[in-house]
């Protein structure tokens, strides 16, 4: 588990800033530190996590430029295995598949409540431990 001396570093890639800002609000209930960086663009997400990678990921599925599979797909090529959330209000079996083929953590079709979305996160925490552990 997260200690008190550590930070859950989680990025959310959403594009839409209300949507963000709720998101944020809604973490304060999660009850581990953690730090909390938003952007706007899947593009934005890869050059933060090149720079210092994160515990977890929270991504919109309809985003400009790539969508957040996309993104989770050339993350996982560049080595990534955090624990990630995908968010959609596009919600089909075809994505499901293909959330799946990427080991996408956990999926949300929008609209959710946002105790939902904490419950999530606080289910994903063992794996983010266990990779502490074992290592990437």
């Amino acid at each position: 588990m997260i200690t008190s001396q550590q930070s859950l570093r989680i990025l959310l890639v959403e594009d839409d800033n209300h949507i963000g800002r709720v998101i944020e609000l809604a973490l304060s209930d999660l009850g581990v530190p953690y730090e909390f960086t938003t952007v706007l663009s899947a593009e934005e997400g890869l050059d933060l996590w090149a720079q210092q990678p994160f515990d977890m990921l929270l991504t919109d599925y309809n985003l400009l430029g790539m969508t957040g599979l996309k993104l989770v797909e050339l993350l996982a090529e560049r080595g990534n295995r955090a624990p990630t959330v995908l968010v959609t209000a596009y919600d089909s079996p075809e994505l499901r598949r293909e959330a799946r083929a990427l080991n996408i953590s956990a999926y949300l079709t929008k609209p959710f409540f946002m105790d939902e979305l904490v419950e999530t996160i606080r289910h994903l925490l063992p794996q983010i431990a266990a990779r502490e552990v074992n290592g990437p």
